[in-house]
């Protein structure tokens, strides 16, 4: 391959809140429950809003006039080709490739300017079929208890607390089953536009990967 040179959260129903007193004194009184909306008006929660948007609505083909969103873009294609996620192979008969399209974003430091910029490649997995494209979805992880459990023993003895990130950690999962791709805009190999990726791991976006 050649290297190149929406998300929206419905607000549920307020629950209604016990504000009415009662005469019965025995009978606990209800917490008081605020709705998404008050909590967005509420200053102490601005935070949560800007949860909602953190990706960049940037295109791909604004993407392309953008030499470091080209970079981005190319790093993310050479760390998938380096670890094995797939190969070019021709679409079996009755079988039905995932579409994929890039998600660009900018990470920021802590004093808030633009530390580097991210492009994601992402399989469109809402397309998936149970049964077919994957099977298991959930994923294992530690609860919150045992990590408190380890924080506290190594606070006791004084053991030192390593933290790490794993990068392009879902690109390390095998897969099981056949999964099958199309190719990334702008990086489709020349002479063979329609054949596809067929998957050897893991890419963001599937419904197993997080499991994978």
């Amino acid at each position: 391959m050649t290297e190149v040179g929406e998300s929206s959260v419905a607000a549920p129903t307020s629950i209604p809140t016990n504000s009415e007193t009662t005469d019965d004194e025995d009978e606990p009184r209800q917490p008081k429950m605020r709705s998404l909306q008050e909590m967005y008006d509420s200053t102490n929660e601005v935070h949560l809003v800007c949860l909602l948007a953190d990706d960049e609505n940037i295109s791909f083909e604004e993407a392309l006039r953008d030499k470091k969103w080209q970079t981005a873009m190319n790093e993310e294609i050479k760390a998938i080709d380096r670890n094995n996620t797939w190969e070019l192979t021709e679409l079996p008969k009755g079988s039905q490739p995932i579409g994929v399209k890039w998600v660009f974003k900018k990470k920021m430091n802590a004093q808030g300017e633009i530390e580097r910029y991210k492009a994601r490649l992402v399989a469109k997995g809402y397309k998936q079929k149970a049964g077919i494209d994957y099977d298991e979805v959930f994923a294992p992880v530690a609860r919150m208890e045992t990590i408190r459990l380890l924080i506290s023993q190594a606070a006791q003895f004084k053991w030192p607390i390593f933290q790490m990130d794993v990068k392009s950690a879902f690109l390390n999962g095998v897969l099981e089953e056949d999964v099958y791709i199309e190719q990334p805009p702008g990086y489709m190999k020349v002479g063979e536009e329609k054949n596809v990726l067929k998957l050897k791991k893991a890419l963001y976006g599937l419904k197993q990967a997080p499991r994978a």
